[in-house]
């Protein structure tokens, strides 16, 4: 099966296929799942300590058998045999392990959870702060090109790679080069695209002790005169890893990338008994990520529920890698063949939807609609409630009390009535993040954003929820806007003004984002209004013949392009996410709906939101963007200018393809006529014949570096602020870096 891509893909987290995943709506999408009935979903999702103590006892006891016998047998032949079992259980199953803790889902104790994660980690050869985060991202984005960090198998596949990596080879020292960077005190560049900053102490901490732990174990060996205490923790690693790809690739390896269905890029594998015992029933990976949040111990029960919906399962490992190995020998030559899964002829095709119960009703005068009847919710249940294009959360905890949220996790495009109650705190699917349920407050990361909540009550057995009282736990301030005016001045670019209905505007500092509230709506392309020159271009690139839509009220971030001091106006510049030519994809659903916005409509918003601020401190500053990371650099600059007087030495350098995806240029020459201290300074990358261009040609970062960064003697008094494409991050990150530039005086924000 081929697709439209038959070129060498980039998989960089900071690449140009990063900045298509997210243009084509593939970055933290709505994914298919299976319906599941409500009653035998919740009994899956019951988490217990036994099964995993008792599997974690005897994996433990095997390691430790193995490692007393190879003591015993050493200077023998007879080692290789404990030894080699001894290095399988710590380097390879400890993979399983450590995948399934990270979950939180091994054991219902999360002390528990946390220990093992944190022993696997280290096992395994992990940063353990760094792999949460990366495996999260891989659940979001499962095999989508430069957003999964953890595809296996990349196109076109390098062979020797996947052969060094049954010992080891070729992760290991990647890990150790990104264990030295964190101990020095650095964050990886790649690492930094999904790992908060607050994490960042934590990593470098972490990453510390390994390398403390290996040198006690070297120190030993040194000073025992035996290499037995890195026999037993290091080796096992080069020794003892070859079963892991063994099991990892059946899970992902020559199927479909950029899917938004578990089924076309995932393979569930029938195991015996001992595989499943070492895998921890890993092998039921369709299951595992249409639902994560089941436990390994009832993946088994939750196959056999929805195995009629899914392709027919592999009948063990060998027939597995008899379309592997063939598969990939094939992707070599030709990066755009995968195999492609054929679905049953009774298969569910439709979007995805949750698996609770959906309760509609229309909200009377005060904003109170009954969504169901105290006896229809069972202790410790949430589900899901929709009411006038909006999604809410609706739980039951100890003592008959009744709590509501917003129905989308702040962090991912997730439904929290397909989450988890653990205590008094839901639980997101797609994550493991949490919130507080009384109040939406965070309590777990990734998610750092808390949510809204609702009132509700109960009369006569009957619940009811009201829709117009919506607290918010975060700072932000919600706000009833106007469009005052919503004009092209990019190709795929608009600058959206807003003003407040009630004249009061709101507190913001330079930098930071709002969210947009998106309501339900079904948009054609050929109704939004596109002025020329650029309606020509739509035109040719056939884009009014996309459309998209929403059937839920939602949220999207854009960040202020305005002076937070200069009236009370917000303005933002919003790119359109166009779908990908030749996938079922809609458009994006934020920048969709704000391109089709006209003057005199209104919107809600909330915040400020965000920490890109400008550092105080007395350096020069130099600031690159591109695209729609206009936005908040040029919110950053009129303030510093127009506002504070700052007598730092600035310049910004942007970067564009041709004049006509140019704007703001008349501002910022105005700003560079009135300060001294300020330079404005444009790189064209493919100027027009028209254009009559005679200035900087390129891109950006290597315009800055060649005609700027070069003629510095000295970079350590240099400030950099990057917006911008993904693509653009990357270039302008690895520049930097291989010019010395430290990462603390670096603050990016990705568009």
């Amino acid at each position: 099966m081929n697709d439209s891509f038959k070129q060498i893909r980039d998989y960089s987290l900071l690449g140009e296929e990063s900045g298509l995943a997210v243009s084509k709506g593939l970055a933290e999408a709505v994914w298919y799942t299976t319906p599941v009935p409500r009653e035998k979903m919740i009994e899956l999702l019951q988490r217990k300590n036994g099964p995993a103590i008792r599997d974690t006892l005897i994996w433990f006891g095997l390691m430790v058998g193995f490692a007393i016998l190879t003591v015993v047998f050493w200077g023998s032949w007879w080692v290789l045999l404990p030894y080699l079992a001894y290095s399988v259980l710590y380097a390879s199953t400890s993979d399983s392990r450590w995948h399934e803790s990270s979950h939180g889902t091994a054991f219902k104790s999360d002390w528990m959870n946390n220990v093992l994660y944190e022993i696997a980690s280290f096992m395994v050869f992990r940063q353990s702060t760094v792999w949460r985060y990366s495996h999260t991202r891989h659940h979001s984005d499962t095999l989508v090109r430069g957003r999964d960090p953890e595809i296996s198998v990349p196109r076109p596949p390098d062979i020797l790679g996947i052969i060094l990596n049954f010992w080891g080879l070729k992760a290991m020292p990647s890990e150790m080069r990104k264990i030295w960077i964190h101990a020095s005190g650095k964050i990886d560049k790649e690492v930094a695209t999904y790992l908060p900053e607050y994490e960042h102490e934590k990593v470098i901490l972490k990453a510390r002790i390994y390398l403390a732990i290996y040198l006690v174990v070297i120190l030993m060996s040194i000073f025992l005169a035996t290499p037995l205490p890195i026999m037993f923790i290091g080796l096992p690693v080069i020794f003892g890893s070859w079963l892991m790809p063994v099991y990892g690739l059946t899970q992902h390896a020559g199927l479909s990338e950029n899917v938004l269905d578990h089924r076309l890029n995932c393979r569930t594998v029938y195991m015996n008994r001992i595989h499943r015992f070492l895998y921890w029933n890993m092998n039921y990976h369709i299951e595992h990520h249409m639902f994560p949040l089941v436990p390994y111990h009832a993946l088994p029960q939750l196959h056999a529920l929805i195995k009629y919906d899914c392709p027919p399962a592999y009948n063990g490992i060998i027939e597995t890698f008899k379309e592997i190995v063939p598969a990939v020998l094939k992707q070599v030559k030709d990066p755009s063949y995968f195999v492609e899964r054929k679905l049953p002829q009774n298969a569910h095709v439709e979007e995805a939807t949750t698996s609770m119960i959906v309760h509609r009703a229309d909200a009377d005068e005060a904003g109170w609609v009954e969504v169901c009847k105290e006896r229809d919710m069972v202790l410790n249940e949430v589900v899901r409630v929709d009411c006038q294009d909006a999604t809410f959360a609706l739980y039951k905890l100890g003592g008959d009390q009744y709590y509501a949220t917003e129905g989308i996790c702040t962090h991912g495009n997730a439904h929290l009535a397909d989450g988890l109650i653990v205590g008094n705190q839901i639980e997101c699917a797609k994550h493991n993040g949490r919130f507080k349920i009384e109040d939406g407050s965070v309590q777990r990361p990734p998610v750092c954003l808390g949510l809204s909540t609702h009132e509700v009550k109960t009369r006569d057995g009957h619940v009811y929820l009201n829709l117009n009282t919506a607290h918010r736990y975060d700072k932000g301030d919600r706000i009833q806007c106007k469009v005052v005016r919503n004009n092209n001045v990019a190709t795929f670019i608009k600058e959206l003004v807003l003003e407040p209905v009630n004249g009061k505007g709101l507190s913001f500092t330079a930098g930071e984002y709002i969210q947009l509230e998106i309501p339900a709506y079904h948009i054609r392309f050929s109704e939004m209004h596109i002025s020329e020159p650029y309606r020509s271009a739509w035109e040719q690139e056939r884009v009014f013949e996309n459309f998209a839509s929403n059937h839920t009220k939602t949220r999207r971030n854009y960040s202020m392009a305005n002076n937070p001091d200069q009236g009370n106006q917000l303005i933002f510049n919003v790119r359109i996410a166009t779908p990908p030519s030749g996938k079922k994809v809609k458009a994006g659903v934020g920048s969709s709906f704000v391109f089709n916005l006209k003057q005199g409509d209104l919107v809600y918003v909330s915040g400020p939101f965000g920490d890109f601020h400008v550092k105080e401190s007395e350096k020069e500053m130099v600031y690159i963007g591109g695209g729609a990371g206009m936005a908040p650099l040029r919110s950053h600059l009129s303030n510093l200018l127009e506002t504070r007087r700052s007598k730092r030495k600035v310049s910004y350098w942007y970067g564009a393809r041709s004049l006509q995806e140019l704007y703001y240029d008349d501002y910022f020459k105005e700003l560079e006529s009135c300060h001294e201290n300020f330079s404005f300074n444009v790189a064209l990358s493919a100027p027009q014949d028209s254009d009559h261009w005679n200035s900087h040609t390129g891109f950006i970062h290597e315009v800055v570096e060649k005609n700027y960064l070069n003629k510095r003697t000295d970079l350590s008094e240099l400030e950099f602020y990057l917006c911008g494409p993904p693509n653009m991050i990357k270039a302008c990150l690895k520049m930097l870096e291989n010019k010395g530039v430290s990462s603390d005086v670096i603050s990016y924000d990705e568009f």
